[in-house]
């Protein structure tokens, strides 16, 4: 196990290393780890949109096992790793797409393992903020809840995840595929960067519509 926390230790630290050295790696435990993290963290994410959904539209009293934390829990996990897995076939075989845009070499496999690898520290982070949720909070979501700390640390924490994936994205492409660094800052910084911002405005503009 101590291998393995120390390669996410370099994933973390030097995303640059972690590529070069354990990206292709035939560690099962390595690889066993970032896809749980990941199809549970997509669950969560998935989960969390689904429940600003059905308050918006009126319906969240409805589905109120979605709402306890059993219910959420059991939900995220079934549908995360059904989910999440379809989502790192497809995903990953677009991050391929995008590699050979950039002018970046290596196959399939090796782009969805850039894939999965670089989305291990978003995805454990909301992994992380739901846990700690079940502990404070009553319930999974709360239409009624101010404005509290811990929503504004977390949702710090998130945001920073998000475009620290972004950065550790673009150094795995940069240090193993030989991409062109133009392209590659197109396809893995700007545009990742814009549909994020582009997102969290249209969240944003909604939860503002429906307080307001």
């Amino acid at each position: 196990m101590k291998k393995q926390i120390d390669a996410f230790a370099q994933l973390l630290i030097d995303p640059k290393s972690f590529f070069k050295n354990d990206l292709e790696t035939n560690d099962k435990n390595l690889f066993a780890i970032a896809m749980v993290v990941f199809c549970i963290g997509y669950g969560i994410d998935r989960m969390d949109r689904q429940l600003v959904k059905l308050d918006l539209r009126g319906t969240l009293d409805e589905f109120g096992f979605f709402n306890t934390w059993i219910g959420y829990w059991s939900i995220s996990i079934i549908g995360g790793a059904i989910g999440g897995y379809i989502l790192y076939l497809i995903g990953g075989w677009f991050y391929h797409v995008r590699v050979k845009w950039s002018k970046g070499k290596g196959d399939l496999d090796h782009s969805r393992r850039l894939y999965l690898f670089s989305n291990f520290y978003l995805y454990l982070s909301i992994a992380l903020v739901s846990v700690c949720a079940t502990l404070i909070l009553s319930r999974p979501y709360d239409p009624y809840a101010e404005f509290s700390v811990f929503d504004g640390i977390t949702g710090i924490v998130v945001i920073l995840a998000i475009f620290y994936t972004i950065y550790i994205s673009f150094s795995g492409v940069m240090s193993t595929t030989e991409a062109e660094r133009t392209r590659a800052v197109i396809w893995f910084i700007v545009l990742p960067a814009f549909f994020y911002i582009v997102s969290f405005s249209a969240l944003i503009a909604l939860l503002a519509f429906e307080w307001f």
